[in-house]
């Protein structure tokens, strides 16, 4: 079924961008028509326009999606969904910000959506700073890392673990978070923090467990 919905997916993107009739083009559409052209074409319902703007956004979703889904995520088939999120909705645009923000932010929803319908494995490499600070972590071998990051992340707040998870682990900025969450920087910073700081206490806690028992 997954293949199947992926397939029909990826059908309809190419089908609804797809140029083949010169007569749908514009005669008044200037001879280098920038994406912001475009991009007020395909508002007021011309679908000659997603071409172009498919073209133009493509490298930067797939970079997005992958920065947030990591190695071995779905990136093409979340990239397709995206795309068709974008073009059914993109009559709904306000201009209110900029286009690529809003592009962004269904990226965001698409790809957040996605992983919290599958596990995902924690990388261990973007927890040295709370390593750091434990000594008793080198006494852990790697499994038992991952099956004490894991259970620390559950015990996080879904909006407070993405945002964790976008700085510590994918890279975001917090100004870049902000942007795709919706949400001031204060709040991405507060909720990072806190994540780190209960992080901390779980991974401690969890830690002196440890060394009791041996």
């Amino acid at each position: 079924m997954e293949n199947e919905k992926s397939n029909q997916s990826q059908y309809h993107v190419r089908s609804i961008i797809r140029i083949t009739d010169v007569s749908l083009m514009p005669n008044s559409a200037p001879k280098e028509p920038s994406i912001e052209y475009w991009i007020d074409q395909a508002v007021n319902g011309n679908e000659a326009a997603f071409r172009p703007i498919y073209d133009a956004f493509f490298d930067r979703v797939v970079n997005h999606v992958g920065r947030l889904l990591g190695v071995g995520g779905e990136i093409e088939d979340v990239t397709q969904e995206i795309f068709v999120q974008i073009f059914r909705s993109i009559r709904t645009f306000k201009f209110e910000c900029k286009f690529s923000t809003w592009v962004y932010r269904i990226s965001y929803n698409v790809a957040v959506s996605h992983l919290r319908k599958k596990p995902r494995l924690v990388e261990l490499a973007a927890y040295r700073p709370l390593a750091e600070s434990s000594n008793n972590w080198a006494k852990l071998e790697a499994r038992d890392l991952v099956r004490v990051l894991e259970s620390a992340l559950k015990q996080v707040p879904i909006e407070r673990r993405e945002a964790f998870l976008l700085h510590e682990v994918q890279g975001y900025k917090l100004r870049e978070i902000a942007e795709l969450t919706g949400d001031s920087i204060n709040t991405v910073s507060a909720r990072v923090r806190r994540t780190r700081e209960q992080m901390q206490y779980i991974l401690e806690s969890n830690m002196n467990i440890e060394k009791e028992n041996l």
